[in-house]
């Protein structure tokens, strides 16, 4: 499934829906770094929608973060499903994706 992009004022929303796995990384790989392309301020990820990541996935993600930086963006990420929330648990990737861990948003429900 495609990527979803919306722009306002330089800064990108990306909406992932579907996996982010080894089975999808070799086609979302060219769509998120052409997502950079759109972005000159900020790049928003709503990850709301992966119903499956492994680490290929996570390895996109971090791709992603690093490209961003190195071309002055930020990356942020906007939401998080609860399979991603798993795996950053698992990796404790929360720190570098600013984001909650699956008790704060458990508890926060």
């Amino acid at each position: 499934m495609p990527l979803k992009h919306t722009e306002h004022n330089g800064n990108l929303l990306l909406t992932v829906n579907g996996g982010l796995t080894i089975f999808q990384a070799a086609e979302r790989k060219p769509e998120l770094l052409h997502a950079l392309s759109l972005a000159s301020r900020t790049l928003s990820l709503d990850l709301s929608g992966v119903d499956e990541i492994d680490t290929a996935g996570i390895q996109l993600l971090l791709l992603l973060k690093r490209e961003t930086e190195r071309n002055g963006l930020q990356l942020e990420v906007a939401a998080y499903s609860p399979a991603v929330l798993a795996a950053f648990d698992l990796l404790q990737l929360h720190f570098m994706f600013n984001g909650e861990t699956a008790s704060q948003a458990e508890g926060a429900a």
